[in-house]
């Protein structure tokens, strides 16, 4: 058993050929007996095999292009030959280069065009929202027009009966009381005639409360009118908002999208260094 586990350490050194003849003639024997021990070596096979495709990161053009570089100012400094930088690394520099250039040129075009989309949908958005605003406020205003032209009404007709009843009662009244004291006949006929002035006042008095109770209804109606008025205003006006809000949400996702699409687009081409040649 302990041959067994010494054979079985020797497993990693006899894949990368690190054993001895004799060594490595002891252990294939032992290989051809135990089958445990074979399919350890075939897992650690396996396992090199891996680890030979999983290759490490390389350097960036430009960051080989700057190792030359400073490996070249360190030779300068010690008066050694320099390095000669291959013209195929100088090349992929200065393409990526320029790629990187139309790239950010592509996405500041993009950001900029992606800007005023979202800048004109927002001034609509404030427009639509201004305008709903105005129109739901002058609805509203109307409503306490109405209601204040109502009152205005009612008053006036109250004022008027009053001064109607007032006058009737006081200037009519004195009226007939002087007419009876310039003869017998008229001041017998005064009471029916003060009677008949009560009477006068009175039906004025009646018709007036009509009319102000006709008045007060209208101007409840024409109220109640302008308040619903002012309700489906509000109401659409909101609706007409929220739908333009959402619409300026929808287009700045849009315009983020494109701005993404074009910076991905850059870097891809940054990493490729493909360009557009230049028009002569």
């Amino acid at each position: 058993m302990k041959l067994h586990q010494q054979l079985m350490e020797q497993l990693f050194d006899y894949v990368d050929g690190l054993l001895g003849e004799e060594e490595r003639r002891r252990l294939e024997a032992h290989l051809a007996e135990c089958e445990e021990c074979r399919k350890a070596l075939d897992n650690i096979r396996k396992l090199r095999e891996k680890a030979r495709r999983v290759s490490a990161p390389s350097l960036t053009p430009e960051a080989k292009l700057r190792l030359y570089e400073r490996l070249n100012e360190e030779r300068a400094k010690k008066g050694e030959p320099l390095l000669r930088i291959p013209q195929a690394l100088l090349d992929e520099v200065a393409a990526r280069a320029k790629a990187a250039s139309q790239a950010a040129k592509e996405v500041a075009q993009e950001t900029t065009k992606a800007a005023v989309e979202v800048s004109a949908a927002g001034a609509e958005a404030v427009k639509t929202i201004g305008k709903g605003m105005t129109r739901t406020g002058k609805k509203t205003g109307e409503v306490a027009v109405t209601a204040a032209d109502s009152a205005a009404e009612v008053a006036k007709e109250m004022g008027k009966t009053a001064v109607d009843v007032a006058r009737i009662s006081t200037v009519e009244s004195a009226e007939v009381i002087g007419q009876g004291f310039k003869g017998p006949f008229r001041a017998m006929m005064m009471p029916v005639k003060l009677s008949m002035k009560g009477m006068k006042a009175g039906a004025r008095m009646m018709t007036g409360g009509a009319k102000t109770i006709t008045s007060s209804m209208k101007g409840a109606a024409k109220v109640m009118q302008k308040g619903v008025e002012a309700s489906v205003t509000g109401a659409l006006e909101g609706t007409k908002a929220a739908a333009t809000a959402a619409k300026t949400s929808k287009k700045a996702a849009e315009a983020g999208r494109s701005v993404l699409t074009s910076a991905m687009k850059g870097a891809k081409k940054v990493i490729t260094g493909e360009h557009e040649e230049d028009e002569d």
